[in-house]
């Protein structure tokens, strides 16, 4: 596609313009589809370069093009949120034209919009540890491993990891939620002196936050293949589970990802989350499921 103002610096520390922002987008568009399409999703944009103040958009526009389909939820404040729902590799081409650095989308479709078909914990270090959230993420894969379920690793391109598990749609987001913080907690449980849940980063005293908070309802998370808003243009992207001794969080940038695109990591079959069997895990093992808290995770 054409660009509007090719030549506008967009990661100024890195030297990349928004010819190099679109570039990217149409290298990896093809390979977002699998993990966006028919989601609900939010648009993190900078217009004027990661250097300047950006925003979260979660509305569509109206001169969004028609391929991209508008769904509309209530929120709880009043009024509807029209989201973007994209449906084919133009729309993300479109929209990094139009400053877009990060996709973020919902763990559902519209299709199905209460009932998830991704469970997600997100593992958030302390700054700069990084041993410590590749153990913490190695341990998630084998607690989730003892329900049968296969995870997948993503590099956020920010400080942690993501553990996903591509599962049935076939429970609500209470259900998902709950198995979410009883997996959590079976992780904190397994190695309480790497791992936590509790949100306050003051009570985390240099553990890794195993966050289960993505699988609630309109919670979203990154999509593997976006770019960032950071310095050094970093990239999300997927992992083979051999790699995740060297890998680094942040360690792929824009137009450096050429190993990543060599790989071939076709997401395992959805899995039937066991939601019973996780939440009675858990509660033998001692994890608080009762200590009512807010969608932020805060406790009450």
């Amino acid at each position: 596609m054409e660009v509007s103002n090719p030549d506008k610096v967009i990661f100024a520390q890195a030297g990349f313009t928004k010819r190099d922002l679109v570039a990217h987008y149409e290298l990896v568009a093809d390979r977002m589809l699998p993990w966006l399409v028919g989601r609900p999703t939010s648009l993190e944009r900078f217009p004027n370069g990661v250097d300047k103040k950006g925003f979260m958009q979660k509305n569509a526009s109206a001169h969004f093009p028609a391929s991209i389909v508008r769904f509309e939820v209530e929120r709880r404040e009043g009024g509807v949120t029209t989201y973007p729902v994209l449906t084919e590799a133009d729309d993300v081409v479109y929209l990094a034209n139009q400053g877009t650095i990060t996709f973020h989308t919902w763990t559902s479709t519209v299709d199905r919009p209460d009932h998830p078909d991704w469970f997600l914990l997100d593992l958030d270090p302390t700054e700069g540890d990084v041993e410590s959230v590749r153990q913490a993420t190695r341990l998630t894969r084998t607690v989730l491993a003892r329900f049968g379920l296969d995870a997948i690793a993503v590099a956020t391109g920010s400080k942690g990891f993501h553990v996903r598990v591509p599962i049935v749609a076939d429970r609500s987001f209470d259900d998902v939620a709950l198995a979410g913080r009883a997996a959590a907690g079976l992780v904190a449980a397994a190695d309480p002196e790497l791992a936590t849940v509790e949100f306050l980063k003051r009570d985390r005293k240099g553990r890794v936050f195993v966050d289960w908070l993505r699988n609630g309802p309109i919670a979203t998370s990154v999509v593997p293949w976006s770019l960032r808003p950071r310095a050094t243009a970093s990239v999300a992207v997927p992992l083979d589970w051999s790699e995740l001794d060297q890998a680094q969080p942040d360690g792929w940038t824009l137009g450096r990802i050429d190993d990543r695109l060599a790989l071939d990591l076709p997401p395992p079959e959805p899995s039937r989350l066991p939601v019973d069997e996780i939440v009675a895990a858990a509660r033998q093992a001692g994890v608080d499921l009762d200590t009512t808290i807010d969608r932020f995770g805060r406790k009450r």
